[in-house]
């Protein structure tokens, strides 16, 4: 099917609206010009809406707060949002990281990814109108349990890699891997759908995302590991658990990582525009594939070159306390060639990321910034 051409083609909707991929989506779509529909759980959650309707106003376009819970999207939870929509950004997963919603379970993960898609997709198929799925995946669909824990150091990974592969089945499922799984699971079952229904599917598999958090309730996952160093907090906690620039077992596992694995940042923004631009290329097709990841070397930083560079950033600031830097083992290598080369992606430089990620988390009261 042709892409979108543009605002002109009718409203969009995106999915996990109020995460922190998505409201960069939405923000980006309403710059350009769009009418987008922003699905969120629960629209009566003022901290999860107020700062998405102040998008109105930004640009040409305009949002409008559509309610939709992704483990109710195959009881067709997403019909109203996606009726007349041109496109569908579907963002939503469940991360587990909003104390409100529960502690979940590796089975709800999975479900909400894998019932979830099935379920939005077939809103978009009964919508009638929807010319393009841009689906956000995640590279752990590219590395995650690569070659059933063999080293990879120094390996480039591409979009031709998918995590899993020759993976143990005892590793590789929903209990050790629900999300990995689940993203891979799910892009390869919207690959088929696209092909059987005519709508493309195209996917992007973010890396390690920072840059300006939007929201207090943002504050998770990777920039909240920079805020915990810019609060002194790196190394480990009195449970044992990792935080700050380092990473812990349970994120490695099946890479048979040890802590302290090699960041890989994209901007925030740089998935915002580079989704926009998914939805309306011409060489992008149904099954395309774009990680988004470091621009470069300079975005590939271990967790010592993390420290060094957010001290360079913050020089009155302890960053990381008292913690020892590990080494860092030689991976991930990942870029966003692709995206730079056949969408046109404009990337920012990775300092300005560090930078946007700290500012914005001292600006929305989320951290205090630890002095020397």
């Amino acid at each position: 099917m042709p892409p979108v051409t543009g605002p002109a083609d009718g409203p969009v909707a995106v999915t996990g609206a109020s995460g922190y991929i998505g409201s960069h989506v939405v923000n980006n779509l309403v710059e350009a010009g769009y009418a987008v529909r922003a699905s969120v759980r629960d629209a009566s959650r003022r901290d999860k809406t107020e700062f998405l309707l102040a998008m109105n106003g930004l640009g040409a376009g305009s949002v409008e707060i559509f309610q939709a819970d992704l483990l109710q999207a195959a009881s067709g939870a997403y019909d109203e949002v996606c009726a007349g929509c041109s496109a569908l950004f579907h963002v939503a997963a469940d991360l587990r990281t909003d104390a409100a919603y529960g502690a979940g379970s590796a089975q709800r993960t999975y479900d909400a990814i894998m019932d979830g898609t099935r379920g939005v997709l077939e809103s978009c198929r009964k919508a009638g109108s929807v010319k393009r799925v841009v689906y956000t995946s995640s590279c752990a669909a590219v590395w995650s349990g690569w070659r059933g824990g063999a080293d990879p150091s120094g390996y480039e990974f591409t979009e031709q890699d998918w995590g899993g592969h020759g993976t143990a089945e005892h590793l590789w499922n929903v209990d050790k891997a629900s999300y990995a799984k689940g993203k891979v699971d799910a892009e390869k079952y919207g690959y088929a759908w696209g092909e059987e229904t005519g709508i493309d599917v195209v996917s992007n598999m973010p890396s390690h995302v920072l840059g300006p958090v939007l929201n207090k309730t943002q504050n998770n996952v990777w920039q909240k590991k920079i805020g915990q160093a810019l609060s002194g907090q790196s190394g480990q906690d009195a449970s044992g658990n990792w935080i700050g620039l380092g990473f812990g077992p349970a994120i490695a596992t099946l890479a048979g990582a040890a802590p302290g694995f090699l960041w890989n940042v994209i901007d925030v923004r740089d998935i915002g525009q580079a989704q926009r631009l998914m939805a309306t290329s011409g060489v992008a097709t149904n099954g395309s594939r774009y990680i988004l990841g470091a621009t470069d070397e300079s975005g590939e930083l271990t967790a010592r070159q993390m420290r060094d560079a957010l001290s360079g950033l913050y020089p009155d600031v302890a960053v990381g306390g008292a913690w020892r830097t590990p080494d860092t083992p030689d991976f991930w290598h990942a870029k966003c060639t692709k995206a730079i080369r056949e969408l046109g992606l404009k990337t920012h430089p990775v300092l300005d990321t560090l930078r946007a990620t700290g500012d914005s988390l001292v600006e929305l009261g989320a951290i205090e910034l630890a002095s020397k």
